[in-house]
């Protein structure tokens, strides 16, 4: 019964919503769907109320039993609660200029810092991958070095324009058509998903396992 009532319910409202976005002009599934959207944002807010709260018990834990690196647990619990209380109590709005001084001066320059740190660990892929060991990967070199070269004015200065003109045709071309088929095998992998959570076949998110 635990799991029965919850998966009537996902069955119902999942079922309504996939109703409601294609049927329009009725006003009492336009209102319906206003109200579960504004249900659906209340629940998404507790959940990443439950999240601070899971975060907070874990990095205290780190910090009474000051177990190794400890002291990013200490930083972490001080920029999200610092986050918190800027925005609820001094912020209060969007547009207050507090919050581009922190996305200029602090978010900007440590997303860069980690993607600087990433390509070295890309490069290393790059490296370990581009081994010419088949024609396949024998193309796949060829193509990164035509991006590589075409996407810098290095390259164009060396080669000439035809190299930029082959790396937008490989973007634009063969890297199009492949990302259409991920893209269509991922939103197959998601419908065939929805269906068995709707259908109660997967109970995974209900603690148990799916038939």
């Amino acid at each position: 019964m635990k799991q029965q009532v919850p998966i009537i319910i996902g069955l119902v409202f999942g079922m309504f919503v996939i109703v409601s976005m294609f049927i329009t002009g009725v006003p009492f599934l336009e209102q319906t769907k206003d109200v579960l959207n504004d249900w659906f944002l209340i629940a998404q807010a507790w959940a990443v109320a439950v999240g601070v709260v899971n975060l907070t018990q874990i990095h205290m834990r780190n910090v009474n039993m000051k177990r190794e690196n400890y002291g990013f647990s200490i930083w972490l619990i001080i920029c999200m609660y610092g986050m918190a209380i800027f925005g609820i109590f001094i912020a209060k709005s969007p547009n207050h200029e507090g919050w581009k001084l922190m996305y200029n001066d602090i978010i900007a320059p440590m997303n860069a810092t980690v993607y600087a740190t990433l390509v070295f660990y890309i490069g290393s892929a790059a490296y370990r991958a581009f081994r010419i060991r088949s024609a396949e990967a024998a193309v796949l070199l060829v193509s990164a070095l035509i991006m590589m070269l075409g996407s810098v004015p290095l390259g164009t200065m060396i080669f000439g324009e035809w190299i930029a003109d082959a790396a937008t045709w490989i973007l634009e071309v063969p890297n199009s058509a492949a990302m259409r088929g991920i893209q269509v095998g991922a939103t197959l992998g998601a419908v065939a998903t929805a269906l068995r959570i709707l259908l109660g076949i997967e109970r995974g998110h209900l603690g148990g396992v799916g038939e």
